[in-house]
């Protein structure tokens, strides 16, 4: 077999563990639906636990289609409510910034060139997400906006007969959830599918990345960013077909250090372009558990990408200035890309901590 079919298959395979994995973490959760309600609630009791739990949870799997894709599940299960969801979505978005960010922290330890421009990239993702959680995490947090949202998209989506065939056919595929669930706790079923879950994505993720050879879409995304439109759809259509923004992020940091990106390229766009294309995954998790509920809390997902982008775009020329001038700044001074490091893991563990020990 080809490397080309090898991979094809590979992804075909990593997909189906991928779906597999939501129906174990749903079936588990159910089984477990009252003990997890009464854990959850104790560690994210309202909005603001509810966003910094989205931010360490997804900064420690480094992938928020993998955490948004659990809390779909625990949501369609009934171990998590709703508004609690909603919050540790938009909490989840600015946890995809950490990996870029080390990756950049770690070419700046190596003495590596470039720096200036390796921040630039990181820092458009850092302070993009930044400044759509100081608009969003309000928004919720006073009004409910978010919450709205997904109430509103449920009570569309449960008119909408396919959705409930879908885990019907989904029960067909993955016969042996409910035959693993007999012979080991539904703790062991949760904690295994997260595992697979996680996998999953990251082989979707590897497949995906040979199947399309990275030194050829390097070559095509560089001459997508002298222009903000060609960049936003590069950003789109390969974050569809390699479905992490962290990946599609942190391949731009090489690119940036060894010169090749410079700051005058068009980050920003590719970024947003990259966000909705993400949102597609979780999607697939709505979908599986036939919740309508799950699809609301997907929508919030794709609302949060597709409002930021809309109010970004429009402020792309004095954000730009904005981050040059702080990437600047971090790539003279290695004591300040420290603390900002520190800063990112310890503020979201320490509140969650809090919310822990005032439990």
């Amino acid at each position: 077999m080809s490397s080309k079919y090898r991979n094809v298959a590979g992804s075909i395979v990593a997909l189906y563990f991928f779906i597999s994995a939501i129906m174990l973490i749903k079936e588990s959760a159910g089984m477990m639906a009252e003990f997890l309600a009464e854990k959850i609630v104790l560690v994210i009791r309202d909005t603001t636990s509810g966003v910094f739990a989205g931010w360490l949870g997804t900064a420690l799997l480094h992938s928020s289609g993998a955490f948004d894709s659990i809390v779909v599940a625990f949501v369609s299960s009934g171990a998590m409510p709703l508004a609690l969801a909603v919050s540790t979505i938009i909490g989840a978005e600015l946890g995809t910034t950490v990996t870029p960010f080390l990756i950049s922290v770690l070419n700046q330890v190596r003495g590596r060139k470039h720096q200036d421009a390796a921040f630039n990239v990181t820092l458009t993702h850092v302070l993009y997400n930044l400044f759509t959680l100081a608009i969003f995490y309000p928004a919720e947090l006073f009004f409910g906006t978010f919450t709205w949202i997904a109430l509103q998209g449920s009570n569309i989506f449960v008119k909408a007969p396919w959705l409930n065939a879908i885990p019907d056919v989904l029960d067909v595929i993955t016969p042996w959830v409910p035959v693993v669930l007999e012979y080991i706790p539904p703790w062991t079923g949760l904690i295994a599918g997260a595992v697979m879950l996680v996998l999953a994505l990251a082989g979707v993720e590897r497949y995906m990345t040979e199947i399309f050879n990275m030194p050829r879409s390097w070559n095509l995304i560089r001459a997508t960013f002298q222009k903000p439109l060609r960049a936003f759809v590069a950003g789109f259509i390969f974050t569809l077909l390699i479905p992490s923004t962290t990946v599609m992020v942190s391949l731009l940091v090489p690119l940036a250090t060894s010169g090749v990106l410079g700051a005058e390229f068009y980050i920003l766009p590719y970024i947003l372009g990259a966000n909705i294309g993400t949102v597609f995954d979780v999607m697939i998790a709505a979908m599986t558990t036939g919740d309508p509920i799950a699809m609301g809390v997907w929508l919030v997902h794709l609302s949060v990408n597709v409002l930021g982008a809309i109010i970004f775009l429009a402020l792309m020329k004095p954000f730009s200035r904005l981050v040059k001038a702080t990437a600047d700044s971090v790539a003279a001074s290695p004591r300040l890309t420290l603390v900002i490091t520190a800063v990112f893991h310890i503020v979201p563990a320490a509140i969650i901590l809090y919310y822990s020990m005032n439990a």
